[in-house]
């Protein structure tokens, strides 16, 4: 009989350890469930929006449309106009970019889906 109760006790200690696996294998599903609930939530309700910024030592200022989400997140952005830091009328081009881009922004939000709240 000693061995049978060794036999007893490897099965009962498999089980324990098919039941922790289990749940921890359903923790970490309903952890990363809600990871990609929340994730596809921000991109939904991401905007498009105008952004233009300077790269120290580029030369140039970029001007163009950035899908950002409410966390600031930028998913994607479309680069209108690169504007040397020399152009000769730097301000009408950067003007003239940055009109642009606010058509731009308007007609791809206008395929976003609402944002309801």
């Amino acid at each position: 009989m000693p061995g049978s109760l060794g036999r007893v006790r490897i099965i009962a200690f498999l089980a324990g350890f098919i039941v922790v696996l289990t749940a921890l294998l359903l923790v970490t599903m309903v952890v990363a469930a809600g990871a990609r609930r929340r994730r596809h939530a921000l991109q939904t309700a991401a905007r498009w929006a105008v952004r233009h910024y300077a790269i120290p030592g580029r030369g140039h200022t970029v001007v163009g449309v950035a899908l950002t989400d409410a966390d600031g997140r930028i998913h994607s952005e479309h680069v209108v106009a690169r504007i040397p830091d020399d152009a000769q009328d730097w301000q009408r081009d950067f003007i003239a970019a940055r009109q642009e881009a606010e058509e731009r922004a308007f007609h791809l939000n206008s395929d976003r889906p609402p944002i309801e709240g």
